[in-house]
């Protein structure tokens, strides 16, 4: 069993460092360069078509209104990515990206709300894990090249906001 104990360390390693769904969404929605990434793949996939407006890659930073940074009294804030796709004109498909303290986490959600013209008001919650405050709930407005949002949980509440990116 002891010699299992490294192996099985090395393979959870080589686990946690692969691509993500993230990390895959990401390229694909970039902008077509000669030399991009996207022809790692067996056969190149062919960029998507965006269905709204909104659609697309976003960076951005994440701000809490109940934490401060270790051994500070400002706000504890990290860098947050999202690839926003429509499903239809009432939910959003959201592929998260924040990082904190060094970590990172990668977060599937859908986003409620509705259509209104140039901007997609949402309100809504999704699940996290109990560890992360459990259920988390939003409320905010997507334009075209802004991405605002309130969020809130009994572990936090804060804001996040973005930018489009190419």
């Amino acid at each position: 069993m002891n010699r299992l104990l490294p192996l099985l360390a090395i393979f959870t390693a080589l686990l946690a460092s692969g691509c993500t769904s993230f990390d895959r969404e990401w390229r694909l929605w970039g902008a077509a360069t000669p030399g991009t990434l996207r022809t790692h793949t067996k056969k190149p996939e062919p960029p998507p078509t965006p269905q709204s407006p909104f659609d697309g890659r976003w960076k951005g930073r994440w701000t809490s209104e109940k934490h401060t940074k270790m051994f500070s009294k400002e706000a504890a804030s990290g860098d947050v990515a999202a690839v926003i796709s429509r499903i239809d004109p009432y939910r959003y498909r959201g592929n998260f990206r924040a990082h904190w303290s060094g970590f990172r986490g990668d977060y599937l959600a859908e986003i409620y709300g509705r259509e209104r013209p140039g901007r997609f008001e949402m309100r809504g919650s999704f699940p996290l894990s109990r560890l992360y405050g459990g259920d988390y709930r939003y409320t905010g407005t997507i334009t075209p090249t802004e991405f605002r949002m309130r969020y809130e949980s009994s572990y936090d509440s804060g804001t996040v906001i973005m930018r489009r990116v190419p």
